[in-house]
């Protein structure tokens, strides 16, 4: 982040790649297309474009989604992945056997972003990755839903998420600062959502509910 801020335009992508590891997150492992690494049995890689400016995986936000994703069993399950910027939840969720993942983003630049990299990772065939303003578009409710955006957005969208969630599927929600918390799950509970778990990564939370 330091350097995004110092440097002007598209440069601080430049000072990023020099400086971007790969990052272990449980098994995990997201590493740019521009480093050559090896993989070891047990690890899923996902790739990411080296134009990327939303979602590494490096933000605590995010981080804690991947981190509840390997907590829950994706396989053979259907996702929606809200606000996907990178496409980094989404496209590791097929890697960890979802069968499907609906992603949407209100940014162009970020849907074009996960675009490429679905083709990367050679999971488009079971993306959809539209433009949307949060789930305007959705159209079955899926086994699992991920919404790392912020507060206020959440809590708009907890009135509508049940709809698009299976009976007994699970809500991952992030992106939410402390002073926010309790209110954001309020929000959820009060619409019959069953709390889960608490993760906090920094000055962060993220969320578990089942429906």
């Amino acid at each position: 982040e330091e350097a995004k801020r110092q440097v002007d335009g598209d440069d601080w992508i430049e000072v990023w790649k020099k400086h971007f590891r790969p990052i272990h997150l449980s098994r995990i492992v997201v590493v740019p297309e521009w480093i050559k690494y090896e993989k070891q049995p047990d690890e899923e890689i996902v790739l990411l474009d080296s134009n990327m400016a939303f979602g590494t995986g490096e933000h605590e936000t995010t981080k804690m989604c991947l981190d509840l994703l390997g907590e829950i069993d994706v396989s053979g399950k259907t996702v929606i992945d809200v606000g996907t910027g990178s496409g980094i939840l989404g496209i590791a969720s097929i890697l960890s056997d979802a069968k499907s993942a609906y992603m949407c983003d209100i940014d162009s630049t970020a849907i074009d972003t996960a675009k490429e990299n679905a083709r990367l990772n050679n999971v488009s065939d079971r993306c959809e990755i539209e433009r949307a303003d949060l789930l305007e578009k959705s159209k079955e409710p899926a086994d699992v839903v991920f919404a790392n955006i912020t507060a206020d957005i959440l809590i708009r969208l907890s009135k509508d998420i049940g709809r698009f969630l299976k009976d007994d599927g699970t809500i991952i929600l992030s992106g939410i600062i402390h002073a926010r918390l309790d209110e954001v799950k309020s929000a959820y509970e009060n619409c019959g959502f069953k709390f889960v778990r608490h993760v906090r990564d920094g000055e962060w939370n993220a969320l578990e509910f089942k429906k």
